[in-house]
């Protein structure tokens, strides 16, 4: 039995070095996809402030027009003051331009304010394209550094991969299946040590007399807390 747990200790190690190497490219992977995330926030934020703008411009058309409009009939009733008969007609006509002229002045108002909405997002899409543009440059160089990284650890990996498989070999199917079940529901870590009575899995203590058997080395022995498969370590051997 020592051999065995001389073996899954082994096998744990390895195991462990392929979950780290899953976990940095995992992680590296991550980071190029808050990147993009980043990135189409930003162009997302482009297509709204250039819609807008779009809005903007086509309302500032619509006031023009009607301010071109409105001009020409204020000259017309112009015109017609000075042909009126009635006084009533005068100051019918008369009410009319100078409501005209409000209105008028009202819509050059709205153009100003929409003029000064247009150079403000206008500003902003600058910042915003400066801001993709950076993200895009930077975007490219993680890519490209992260294609090399991932490169390397797959490339570990499968060394790391014959050698597990060299290592699983020399255990036994049964023995293998009940590592491989505990490992995978205890986070990676299937067999552990067991210093001064205390489990480095759970770090519970166990019971003196299941302690005493795991010191003999002759049999298979879990954690009663945790299950997985403990050794014992002296307190000298311990990292």
């Amino acid at each position: 039995m020592k051999a065995n747990i001389s073996h899954l200790r082994e096998l744990q190690a390895i195991d462990l070095k392929i979950s780290t190497l899953d976990k940095e490219i995992a992680a590296s992977s991550a980071e190029i996809d808050n990147r993009r995330v980043s990135l189409d926030g930003h162009k997302d934020t482009l297509v709204q402030l250039t819609a807008k703008i779009a809005a903007n411009e086509q309302r500032r058309r619509e006031l023009e027009a009607e301010l071109e409009d409105e001009q020409a009939r204020i000259k017309d009733r112009q015109t017609k003051l000075m042909n009126v008969q009635t006084n009533r007609e005068y100051q019918s006509i008369l009410k009319e331009t100078e409501d005209g002229k409000k209105a008028n002045k009202q819509r050059e108002e709205a153009v100003v304010q929409l003029m000064e909405q247009i150079e403000a997002l206008t500003a902003q899409i600058e910042e915003e394209t400066k801001i993709c543009d950076e993200d895009e440059k930077m975007l490219a160089e993680d890519i490209a550094a992260v294609e090399k990284k991932t490169g390397q650890f797959t490339a570990e990996k499968s060394k790391i991969l014959k050698a597990r498989e060299s290592k699983a070999s020399a255990v036994t199917v049964s023995l293998l299946k009940k590592y491989t079940a505990i490992r995978d529901k205890r986070n990676g870590l299937a067999i552990v040590a067991v210093t001064s009575g205390v489990c480095r899995g759970c770090f519970m203590n166990i019971p003196p007399q299941l302690y005493n058997d795991l010191m003999k080395e002759d049999k298979l022995i879990f954690c009663p807390t945790c299950h997985r498969i403990m050794f014992h370590q002296a307190e000298t051997e311990e990292e």
